[in-house]
C-alpha cells in the first residue's frame, strides 16, 4: 500500500497545519474543534486531516459523545469511526511514520487521539491544549495502544 504522506511535499504541508494549532496556542475544549479558540483530541485530528484535503468536514463527522464515555463503554468507537472514514491499515505501535494517528487507552477503550510527526505526537490534552509531546513520553507511552497509517487510494 502507498500511504498518504510519504512524499517531503505531503510531509512539509502536514506540519505546517499541525504547527497552526500552536500558534497561536488552541486551548482545550470539549467537543470543540476551532483552531486558536479550543479543541479536543479528535476534533484535532479531524481538522487537520479536513485542512489537509483528506477529510470533508461536516457537522456530523464526528458524533456526539459524553466526555466520560471510556469509562463506561469498551466498544472501540474512535477506531471504528477512524475505520469507516479514511482509507488505510492498522500498523504495530512504535513503527511511526509521519502522519500516523495514534489512538491512547484510558478508561476501557482507546479514548485520545494525536498525530505522530518527527518524533512528536501532536494532540489536545485535557485542561492543557495543542500540544506536541515527544512520542517517547512515558505517560503517554504507556497508554499508547493503536498506530493507522493513512494510505492512497488508487
Amino acid at each position: 500500500m502507498r500511504y498518504l504522506f510519504e512524499s517531503v511535499e505531503s510531509q512539509a504541508c502536514l506540519k505546517a497545519i499541525l504547527d497552526s494549532w500552536l500558534d497561536p496556542p488552541t486551548p482545550y475544549r470539549h467537543r470543540c474543534g476551532v483552531k486558536g479558540l479550543g479543541c479536543d483530541c479528535i476534533h484535532f485530528v479531524a481538522k487537520t486531516l479536513a485542512e489537509f484535503g483528506i477529510l470533508r468536514w461536516r457537522k456530523d463527522l464526528i458524533p456526539d459523545y459524553a466526555r466520560d464515555w471510556h469509562m463506561h463503554d469498551t466498544r472501540e468507537l474512535l477506531k471504528e469511526h477512524i475505520e469507516r472514514r479514511l482509507y488505510g491499515e492498522w500498523v504495530p505501535p512504535f513503527d511511526f511514520r509521519n502522519g500516523d494517528i495514534l489512538l491512547f487507552y484510558f478508561g476501557k477503550a482507546a479514548s485520545h487521539a494525536g498525530i505522530y510527526f518527527d518524533g512528536y505526537v501532536y494532540q489536545a490534552i485535557d485542561d492543557i491544549g495543542v500540544k506536541k509531546i515527544n512520542v517517547d513520553d512515558h505517560f503517554f507511552g504507556k497508554h499508547m495502544k493503536f498506530d493507522y497509517r493513512i494510505g492512497v487510494r488508487e
